[in-house]
């Protein structure tokens, strides 16, 4: 089954904290503490739980998460803590489990890393992502179930599924009478996906493995310029290793929206996918560096798609509005392929 086939349809709220949650973890994990604060968190809820002096994280995952893939997840982190990344191991329950099933969820928990800030300037960026490609250096063997290379959820869309996936947002757009902004969103996400389709047909060559899905920002820790924690492997999934670097890279563009298509955007970017580069022993090859620009071009197209999904106009209406500029500016980097490409191609050592 696909990804795009695979998302979940219609609202699956957050997970709510419960007294037979709470209660399930201090019986089952031995830890009488109280909670301290919800850490956030779009995929799962997230429980700071403070007892005498020590600290965790209790993690409840939404109804899709299954305990094969959980497993899996599990697993990976493991291989990659032992590869040199940081990443939390579970803690067992008092009969040698790794997670309990409470109210139909699946509920970990595992030692509270303390840090000082998130991956989200670009000196941290460009100190995290050599760790991004030790991570793939390092899951690229593994082996895992069908669930654990398919995410049931994912902010990631397949080359070869963009035309149907893109076509799902813009058509419920285009239900609700959209405004003129709304309209040219559907028309350049249409027009977008149209020549990413034609551009990346020859992306099926390249290589293919199992990867992070999701390496940004508060799921990338520091504390004293150091990355303490890689976390969040809850969009880990099979496909080509070089789109985990445009989520990356969308995310820095968007979040940094000073100048996104000057020669010097490019530059910092050109030297972000280096650092990547860097963590790698089997080397981006000057194909996967072409691509890279049409990956990142790709990208919020995920998001276009997403619109369908939305359980209400209002919420769909809202993310519609949120993306508009990044469609807009994707559709502008394609239009201009030839340069990026080049400046992708010009940024290796």
């Amino acid at each position: 089954m696909s990804e795009a086939e695979n998302i979940p349809r219609g609202p699956v709220l957050r997970p709510k904290v419960s007294a037979g949650m709470l209660q399930a973890v201090r019986e089952q994990y031995g830890i009488a503490g109280n909670v301290v604060r919800d850490l956030g968190g779009s995929s799962n809820l997230n429980l700071l739980i403070e007892e005498g002096g020590h600290r965790y994280v209790a993690r409840v995952h939404r109804p899709w998460v299954t305990p094969s893939r959980l497993a899996d997840v599990q697993a990976v982190r493991g291989e990659l803590a032992r590869g040199g990344v940081p990443c939390a191991q579970p803690l067992e329950t008092r009969a040698g489990d790794t997670w309990i099933v409470v109210e139909d969820r699946l509920v970990e928990v595992e030692p509270y890393v303390e840090h000082d800030a998130n991956m989200d300037s670009w000196q941290r960026l460009a100190v995290a992502l050599p760790l991004l490609g030790r991570t793939h250096e390092l899951m690229r063997p593994l082996e895992v179930s069908e669930e654990g290379r398919h995410p049931p959820a994912a902010n990631h869309v397949e080359p070869s599924e963009t035309l149907v996936w893109t076509s799902r947002g813009t058509s419920r757009i285009r239900t609700w009478h959209p405004s003129p902004s709304e309209q040219r969103l559907a028309d350049a996400s249409e027009e977008l996906a149209r020549l990413l389709a034609h551009s990346e047909r020859e992306s099926v060559q390249l290589s293919r493995q199992l990867v992070h899905g999701d390496f940004w920002d508060n799921n990338v820790l520091f504390h004293k310029d150091r990355v303490v924690l890689v976390a969040h492997l809850d969009f880990m999934g099979e496909r080509l290793r070089i789109d985990d670097v445009p989520l990356v890279l969308y995310y820095t563009n968007s979040t940094f929206w000073d100048d996104p298509l000057s020669d010097d955007r490019m530059r910092k970017l050109g030297h972000l996918v280096d650092a990547y580069d860097s963590g790698l022993t089997d080397h981006l090859t000057s194909a996967e560096r072409a691509a890279l620009p049409l990956a990142l071009a790709r990208t919020p197209l995920c998001f276009v798609g997403m619109v369908a999904s939305v359980d209400t106009e209002v919420g769909a209406k809202r993310l519609a509005a949120e993306i508009c500029w990044d469609v807009a500016w994707a559709l502008a980097l394609v239009r201009d392929l030839n340069r990026w490409q080049a400046a992708f191609l010009k940024s290796r050592k």
